[in-house]
C-alpha cells in the first residue's frame, strides 16, 4: 500500500467500573494487545498516555474503575496490508468491494488507517458503513453502507442474506456434501484461548455444508455456505471435519504455527509449513434484499490470483 497521507490515530478509553486497581502498563498490555507490556512501558515514558487528562511518567501509576486513559498513537508505525480495492458494485445508497486478503474490515489494534474502512473513507471523501464483516487475510465480497441508516436497514434483514465462500483445503471431502451442524464456542482448554472450537458441549448453535468443487494432489477446491453467522465459522467448522483451509494459522493443521508467527513474524520456515501467506479463504457471492429498492442482488467477486496461482503449481489447473 502506498504511503497515504490520512488521520492521526488518537485514542481514548475508560476503564470498566468496578475494574480492580492496578498498574496502568499491565492494564494497557492486557486490553490494548497490540502492544507489549515492554512496549506501553516506552510509550508511557514518552509521554504519549494520559490519565484523566493528566500526561502520566511511571509505568507503575495505577488506575482503578471509571478513570479515562488517553494515547496518542500518532507515531505508532502499522503493519503493511493490501490496499488493491476494486468495486464489484455501487448504486446511491451501497458500496461492494472485492476485499484483499491482507486488509482488516475496521480499525481495531495495530490498525487504524491501514483498514477497508479508513482507506475507502480517504479515497471517496466520504464515510462508509460495512454492514458485516470479514477477518483480515478473507478476501472477496463485502457490503457497506454510505449512510448509517441504510446500515441498519440491511443488518435488520440480515438473516434473508446469503453467502457463498471458496476455500482451498488439505484432503478431500468426497463428492457428496458435507453438513456440518456442531455448536461453536470459545476454546478454554487449548494453546489459543480466542481460537473457536466445534464440540456438542459448547453453547452456539452452527450449520455449514460444504461441497467440493474438485480436488488436486493433496487438497481440494471447495465452496461453503455458512447457514448461521458465527464467528470463525467456516474456518473452525473446516477444521474439526477434518479439512483445515491452507494457509490458516490459527485453524490449520498445527496449532502452534500461530504461535510461532505471532512471537517470530513471518518466516521462510514458517511459509514451508503455510504453503500460503495467508488462509486460502474467499467471500465468492452476496445475495440480498436491496434495503430501498423492490430487488434482489447477487454480487460475486473473482476468483482470486493466489488461488489460481496454487492451484497452477500443484498441477490442478482448469484453464
Amino acid at each position: 500500500m502506498s504511503g497515504e497521507s490520512m488521520e492521526k490515530r488518537i485514542n481514548q478509553a475508560a476503564v470498566p467500573t468496578g475494574a480492580r486497581e492496578q498498574r496502568i502498563d499491565l492494564y494497557l498490555s492486557r486490553r490494548f494487545t497490540y502492544l507489549s507490556r515492554a512496549a506501553w512501558r516506552k510509550e508511557i515514558e514518552k509521554g504519549r498516555v494520559l490519565l484523566n487528562g493528566a500526561p502520566v511518567s511511571a509505568p507503575g501509576k495505577r488506575v482503578r474503575g471509571g478513570d479515562v486513559i488517553k494515547y496518542d498513537g500518532r507515531d505508532l508505525v502499522e503493519p503493511p496490508v493490501d490496499g488493491d480495492i476494486s468495486v464489484l458494485y455501487e448504486d446511491e445508497v451501497l458500496l461492494a468491494v472485492n476485499k484483499p486478503g491482507n486488509l482488516p474490515v475496521h480499525p481495531a489494534g495495530r490498525y487504524f488507517n491501514h483498514t477497508l474502512q479508513r482507506l475507502l473513507e480517504f479515497r471517496r471523501g466520504s464515510p462508509v458503513f460495512p454492514v458485516h464483516r470479514l477477518d483480515r487475510e478473507t478476501s472477496g465480497v463485502i457490503l457497506l453502507a454510505k449512510r448509517a441508516d441504510i446500515a441498519a436497514a440491511v443488518q435488520r434483514r440480515f438473516s434473508l442474506v446469503c453467502k457463498s465462500y471458496i476455500a482451498l483445503v488439505h484432503g478431500d471431502p468426497g463428492v457428496e456434501p458435507l453438513v456440518i451442524d456442531t455448536p461453536l464456542g470459545f476454546d478454554t482448554e487449548g494453546m489459543l484461548k480466542k481460537r473457536r472450537v466445534a464440540a456438542e458441549d459448547v453453547p452456539e448453535q452452527a450449520l455449514t455444508t460444504v461441497k467440493k468443487i474438485f480436488s488436486f494432489g493433496d487438497y481440494s477446491l471447495v465452496k461453503a455456505w455458512p447457514r448461521t453467522g458465527r464467528l470463525h465459522q467456516i474456518r473452525a467448522h473446516l477444521r474439526h471435519a477434518g479439512y483445515p483451509i491452507v494457509g490458516d494459522k490459527m485453524y490449520g493443521r498445527d496449532e502452534s504455527l500461530y504461535l510461532r508467527f505471532i512471537k517470530e513474524g513471518y518466516s521462510d520456515e514458517l511459509a514451508r509449513a503455510l504453503e500460503l501467506p495467508r488462509s486460502a479463504l474467499h467471500a465468492r457471492s452476496l445475495r440480498f434484499p436491496h434495503p430501498v429498492e423492490n430487488k434482489t442482488l447477487l454480487v460475486k467477486a473473482p476468483v482470486p490470483a493466489d488461488f489460481r496461482e496454487f492451484i497452477r503449481m500443484r498441477g490442478g489447473a482448469r484453464g
